[in-house]
């Protein structure tokens, strides 16, 4: 529980304060118009990539509030951050003097001045969690889905170690859309489709509602998949993507799959790693980023915003190719002096290295061609890729 995981970085500096400063940003205090999935996801982006090369600790708590604990010195880029954050919701209430409202959008600690309001702080989150806990076991299951949890993850992970995700894998190609032109295949991933693996393998659950417990099991539904290709399910005529965390990477499973991988296909499959596994442990990244390109793998940084592209330098890190996600009321909304620096930065990234994904209307790729991007991936991309092979055979 990151809750808990809060607390006890408090308790641990209790007599280490000099130097130390924490800050605490209260996205569950917005509005509920401003608590929309991906305008949090795109906020905790924001501040997570603001903050990557910061020499501190980075806590999300379940209420979706983010916390930072590190060093005076690193202030003034703290500030920045959570300016950037704050720039996101700068028309929300929380953000006018009331009363009524105790609690600030982001508050401020020095440790050694501040540590009993920050210590109580700590406790209180952990509280309110626990509270959150217990209201979840008296939740009538009959009402929805059930958000997962932890005491439920060794019944999840039993559940996934055996499964056969044959008949829940999808493929979608991601292809170069240039005006005028037929779209060209680039390579085809092949992921589990999240909602037939809910209905599947744990009923009644939605495995999403909490990024750090589905990233655990992925580590299982790594093995899943790589079995399942291992068995006659990689194609050996065209390239193709698979995602996968870089601890599985390290495990006699992947080396068994690398074992069986077509050679006519080296240096044209990719491996799809998520933006938070690869800075959770950057180390252990570097070592298979290495490894990877020595097999002949190329690999894609995942789950970038058209916002937080600019701080992921593609070539410093060693990535091939960036995917961007399409968020409709993010691009769409986006202020149009923002315009041409997304441009500027697909620019500086590579046209021929940025995927612009989940493209399901036309309009996306409209928009995407305008910030220069050149390759997409989605289902109006895999409806436009049908066409033109249809339009090809004179059908």
């Amino acid at each position: 529980m990151q809750e808990r995981a809060f607390l006890d970085q408090v308790e641990r500096l209790a007599r280490r304060r000099t130097g130390r400063l924490c800050v605490h940003i209260r996205l569950s205090g917005l509005a509920q118009t401003h608590r929309r999935e991906h305008y949090l996801r795109m906020a905790a982006d924001m501040f997570e990539s603001s903050v990557q090369t910061l020499d501190g600790h980075l806590f999300a708590l379940r209420n979706r509030d983010l916390i930072f604990i590190g060093h005076e010195d690193a202030a003034a880029a703290l500030g920045h951050a959570v300016g950037r954050v704050q720039a996101l919701f700068g028309e929300d209430p929380i953000f006018r003097v009331s009363t009524a409202r105790p609690r600030p959008f982001c508050s401020w600690y020095r440790l050694e001045t501040d540590y009993d309001a920050l210590h109580r702080d700590a406790g209180d989150a952990l509280h309110e969690a626990e509270q959150a806990e217990i209201d979840y076991s008296h939740r009538d299951p009959s009402a929805g889905l059930m958000p997962i949890r932890a005491d439920l993850m060794g019944r999840l992970e039993h559940s996934l170690v055996n499964l056969d995700v044959t008949n829940i894998a999808r493929r979608q190609t991601a292809c170069t859309i240039i005006p005028g032109q037929a779209p060209q295949a680039l390579f085809e991933e092949i992921y589990v489709s999240i909602g037939d693996l809910q209905a599947l393998a744990t009923p009644g659950i939605d495995l999403l509602t909490d990024p750090w417990l589905f990233r655990y099991l992925t580590h299982t539904l790594d093995k899943r998949m790589m079995a399942m290709l291992m068995r006659g399910g990689a194609p050996t005529d065209r390239p193709f993507s698979i995602n996968l965390n870089v601890a599985s990477i390290l495990t006699p499973e992947f080396r068994r799959f690398d074992e069986i991988i077509a050679p006519q296909l080296r240096g044209r499959l990719v491996i799809e790693l998520d933006k938070l596994d690869v800075f959770a442990d950057m180390g252990a990244y570097l070592f298979v980023r290495d490894y990877l390109h020595e097999r002949g793998f190329r690999l894609c940084l995942d789950g970038l915003s058209h916002l937080t592209l600019p701080y992921y330098d593609r070539t410093k890190l060693g990535f091939d190719l960036i995917k961007i996600y399409w968020t409709p009321d993010g691009i769409e909304d986006m202020h149009p002096d923002l315009m041409p620096n997304i441009r500027r930065t697909v620019m500086e990234t590579g046209q021929a290295r940025t995927i612009l994904c989940r493209c399901e209307t036309e309009r996306a790729i409209e928009v995407g061609q305008q910030l220069g991007i050149v390759m997409f991936q989605g289902r109006q991309v895999d409806q436009a890729l049908a066409t033109a092979h249809a339009a090809a055979s004179g059908t």
